[in-house]
C-alpha cells in the first residue's frame, strides 16, 4: 500500500509541474471533499480547473489513461460540486481535466493531459 501511495503522490507532483509549465496556476492539492479527494485545483486564466491524476508504473493492469473508472468519475464529480458549493464558485467558469501518467519499464515517463476530459 505504501508504494501505491508514493506512486500516486509522485504522479501528482509530476502533473502539477507539467500543468504549471503549461501556464496553469496551481491553487491547491489533495483537497478532501464530500465524495472524495481533488488531486489538483488550478486556474487557467479565469477558469477554475479541477484535475484528476492517475499514475501507472506497470501496464499489466492497463495504461493510466484507461484507469479512470465510472465510479471514480462519479466520486470526482461529487467532490467538484462540493468544492464549488462550499467556495461560492457557482458563477465561475470551471473545467475538469484528466492527467494520465505512465512510468515505462525503461523509467521514462509519458504524460497525457486531457483538458476538459471529464464531463460532470
Amino acid at each position: 500500500m505504501r508504494n501505491h501511495l508514493a506512486l500516486g503522490e509522485g504522479g501528482e507532483e509530476m502533473a502539477a509541474r507539467y500543468l504549471s509549465e503549461k501556464g496553469l496556476r496551481i491553487v491547491d492539492r489533495r483537497v478532501r471533499c464530500k465524495g472524495g479527494e481533488l488531486d489538483i485545483i488550478a486556474r487557467d486564466g479565469r477558469e477554475w480547473v479541477f484535475v484528476e491524476v492517475k499514475t501507472r508504473a506497470q501496464s499489466r493492469f492497463g495504461t493510466a489513461a484507461e484507469a479512470l473508472s465510472t465510479a471514480k468519475v462519479r466520486h470526482f464529480a461529487r467532490a467538484v460540486k462540493d468544492y464549488v458549493y462550499r467556495n461560492n464558485l457557482d458563477d465561475q467558469p470551471i473545467r475538469c481535466d484528466f492527467v494520465a501518467i505512465d512510468i515505462n519499464p525503461d523509467e521514462s515517463v509519458t504524460i497525457e493531459h486531457f483538458a476538459g476530459g471529464i464531463a460532470l
